[in-house]
């Protein structure tokens, strides 16, 4: 099914917007946090770090651009560049948080390629599969609200208010949004 140019536009700038919602709650929560929380580690093998989770994010998203930047570029989430000074300085993540929501918006504002080769390693077999931009915006903004579940759980460990709807899917948003409309038009 072929969509009209401004359809796909349309939708693609709606997936950004997804993708700006979710990065806009991680940069506020980021500037919000004390930076030894940031780099803190949790859990039983203290391997939990919402450091590395931002990174995580931040290198996928990084991962997309790289093979939007130029023609022929694959789309490669396994080599990615794990930077560790964004796994340790929020200010530095926040920053680059910043300058990838700027990129999204400018970049999938205007005109571009739809289909995209991704190098995907299945098994130990490198092999190069077909997706698209838009496919690829769905997938990271659904990534990096999973990541932010996760945050949202270690900062709340340590005693930091995330919001109700911090680290939430949108489609479960308005699934509860719906329910709650149910329940008020029932009683």
């Amino acid at each position: 099914m072929t969509q009209p140019v401004s359809d796909r536009r349309r939708v693609v700038n709606d997936v950004v917007e997804e993708s700006a919602h979710a990065i806009g709650q991680l940069v506020d929560l980021l500037e919000a946090l004390p930076g030894n929380l940031y780099r803190q580690r949790f859990g039983h093998r203290k391997q939990h770090v919402i450091g590395k989770h931002v990174r995580h994010i931040i290198d996928h998203y990084s991962a997309l651009l790289a093979a939007t930047a130029s023609p022929g570029v694959l789309l490669d989430y396994e080599n990615r560049n794990r930077d560790l000074l964004l796994e340790t300085d929020r200010q530095t993540a926040g920053n680059r948080l910043s300058d990838i929501l700027e990129t999204l918006r400018n970049r999938f504002g205007t005109k571009y390629a739809a289909e995209l080769a991704m190098l995907h390693n299945s098994d130990g077999q490198r092999q190069v599969v077909t997706t698209s931009v838009d496919r690829e915006l769905v997938f990271l903004a659904s990534h990096t609200i999973h990541h932010m579940a996760i945050i949202g759980m270690l900062a709340e460990q340590a005693g930091v208010d995330v919001g109700g709807d911090f680290g939430v899917h949108p489609s479960t948003l308005r699934y509860l949004q719906r329910q709650a409309s149910d329940m008020a038009r029932s009683a």
